[in-house]
């Protein structure tokens, strides 16, 4: 058997290509997701809301019995709620919090005895540096998944396990295309974003997906830890005065 990786949100923008280019570069692909089947991608599939620990424990149950490692866990999952401060709701605050940091503890927490001499990679946002209105929820989220990073890999560097963050800026996603629909035009909504990054373009979950390749491969980041990789274009290196 290949190495094996552990993919949630596997059936989003992001999740789909990080399946895509494990599965293609011979990884054994386990795929989770609240919602949707199996895609081709996947090895073995199981619907899990990784927000609920008794579902993350339940179904680890399965996983374990089939796979004695995980070679890399992907923490992908997130949700995003797209109010101000003041308009949140507290259930809506908890769940934001639940999916997108509490699920990063519960899968890590349950999934510890087969992670041996593994990478974990979470996938956080450009949102955890710098921010836009009416995103508080998720905003705090994402940072403290940046902070949290540094925490586990510090915990678990005596393990042999790497512990690292993404921080994808604006990539081709639904989520995406919903932020543009917050606009009163979506079209220049894009084209502003497109001109205002440096690099002129709007990223791929492919450059997320492969960025994540070669932080699960020890040869080639094993000395790589409690580190924060931004992937957006050249937007954050970019000072809001030019």
């Amino acid at each position: 058997m290949g190495r094996v990786v552990f993919i949630s949100g596997v059936n989003g923008g992001i999740g789909l290509s990080l399946s895509r280019t494990f599965k293609g570069s011979g990884w054994v692909v386990i795929g989770v997701d609240i919602i949707g089947n199996r895609n081709e991608y996947c090895d073995l599939f199981l619907n899990i809301d990784v927000s609920d620990p008794k579902s993350v424990r339940s179904k680890f149950n399965i996983i374990a019995k089939k796979y004695h490692t995980i070679d890399c866990l992907i923490n992908n999952a997130a949700i995003q709620i797209e109010k101000s401060l003041i308009d949140t709701t507290d259930e809506e605050l908890e769940k934001v919090f639940k999916v997108n940091v509490y699920s990063i503890f519960y899968i890590i927490k349950y999934f510890i005895g087969i992670l041996k001499n593994s990478s974990i990679i979470n996938i956080s946002s450009v949102h955890a540096k710098a921010t836009s209105k009416g995103l508080a929820a998720y905003v705090a989220s994402k940072g403290a998944m940046s902070s949290l990073t540094r925490a586990i890999a510090l915990e678990l560097a005596d393990r042999g396990i790497r512990v690292n963050t993404i921080l994808p800026g604006a990539i081709e996603t639904p989520m995406l295309q919903k932020g543009f629909q917050r606009k009163k035009s979506a079209d220049d909504a894009r084209k502003s974003l497109i001109e205002s990054t440096p690099l002129h373009k709007i990223g791929v979950p492919d450059d997320v997906a492969n960025l994540a390749l070669f932080l699960a491969d020890h040869s080639k980041s094993g000395n790589i830890t409690g580190q924060e990789f931004v992937c957006d274009g050249g937007v954050l290196a970019k000072l809001a005065s030019e």
